[in-house]
C-alpha cells in the first residue's frame, strides 16, 4: 500500500507544471514590456526583451498606439528645423519602443533624431540597440563606424563643457575679485570715481545735495570692458562712446573715448587700495 500511495504521489507532482513553464512566451514578453514601461532606462531589459523576440515564431505584430508613435516621429523629422525639433522626434520614437521595445528601425532613427538633436550619448544608445535588434544587418559594419564617430563628438563635447564651465568659473572669481572697487581718474581734479558693483560699472560722484550718488551707468561688463551706449553728435569735438577696459589684475581701467570728429583719447584710471 505505501508504494502504491508513493506512486500515486509521484504521478501528481509530475502532472503538475513548474512555475517557469506556466507562462507562454506572449505571457513573459508582457512581463517585461511592463516592467520596462516602469524604469525605461534599463537598457539591460530591453536587450532581453529584444532577444525574447528573436526567439518567438510569429514575431510578435505591432500595436496601433506604437505606429501612431512612429506617426508623430516621422512628421517631427520631416519638419524639423532645429535641434529642440530632433529632439522632440527622438522621444516619440522613445514611446513607440516602449511598446514595441524589439522594433531595430525605430532603434536607428531614434539614434539618427538625437544624434541631429546633438544628444550624442544618447544616441550611441540608440544605435547599440539598433545592433542588438539587427544581428544581421547589412549595414551593421556602417553602423559601428557612426557610433566610433559620435564617441569621438561626445568625447571632445565634453572637454569643451568643462573648459567653457572653468573658464566661466575663473571669470565669475575674476568678478568678484574686482567687486567694489573704485578707481580715480590720474588726471586729478576730477571728483567722479568708477566703482565696480557686481557685474557692472557706475560713476560715483557728489550730487547736486552733495551727497555721493551714482552719475552715470551702470554698464555691464563684458569680458573685460564695458560701453555706454553710442549717440549720435551733430555739434563737433564731442563724445559719442566710451569704452572702459579693466586691467587683467584689476588694478586700472582704460576710458577710451570717441568723439564726433572722429578723435579718439584715452584715459587712465587707478584702484584707490
Amino acid at each position: 500500500m505505501k508504494k502504491l500511495a508513493f506512486i500515486f504521489l509521484l504521478a501528481v507532482v509530475v502532472g503538475l507544471p513548474c512555475p517557469a513553464q506556466a507562462q507562454s512566451p506572449q505571457q513573459t514578453l508582457n512581463q517585461y514590456i511592463a516592467d520596462l514601461q516602469k524604469n525605461p532606462s534599463d537598457y539591460a531589459l530591453r536587450e532581453k526583451i529584444i532577444k525574447q523576440v528573436q526567439t518567438m515564431k510569429p514575431t510578435p505584430g505591432v500595436s496601433m498606439e506604437a505606429e501612431k508613435f512612429e506617426g508623430r516621429a516621422e512628421f517631427a523629422v520631416r519638419n524639423a528645423k532645429s535641434q529642440s525639433d530632433f529632439l522632440d522626434a527622438a522621444k516619440e520614437y522613445e514611446k513607440a519602443l516602449l511598446i514595441a521595445p524589439w522594433l531595430a528601425i525605430d532603434y536607428f532613427n531614434c539614434g539618427v533624431a538625437y544624434e541631429k538633436a546633438g544628444q550624442f550619448n544618447k544616441a550611441i544608445a540608440q544605435f547599440n540597440l539598433y545592433l542588438v535588434a539587427a544581428p544581421d544587418a547589412q549595414d551593421a559594419n556602417t553602423v559601428r563606424k557612426r557610433i566610433g564617430g559620435l564617441e569621438y563628438a561626445a568625447g571632445k563635447a565634453s572637454r569643451e563643457s568643462t573648459l567653457t564651465a572653468k573658464k566661466r568659473n575663473e571669470y565669475e572669481d575674476w568678478l568678484k575679485m574686482i567687486n567694489g572697487r573704485k578707481y580715480r581718474d590720474t588726471r586729478g581734479g576730477v571728483p567722479a570715481v568708477l566703482e565696480v558693483r557686481g557685474n557692472t560699472l557706475v560713476t560715483i560722484g557728489p550730487g547736486s545735495d552733495g551727497r555721493v550718488a551714482v552719475l552715470a551707468g551702470p554698464w555691464e561688463i563684458k569680458g573685460r570692458s564695458a560701453s555706454t551706449p553710442r549717440v549720435t553728435q551733430t555739434k563737433p569735438i564731442l563724445p559719442v562712446q566710451t569704452t572702459f577696459i579693466i586691467s587683467e589684475n584689476g588694478d586700472r581701467i582704460i576710458e577710451h573715448r570717441d568723439f564726433s570728429d572722429g578723435d579718439m583719447r584715452e584715459y587712465v584710471w587707478i584702484w584707490q587700495r
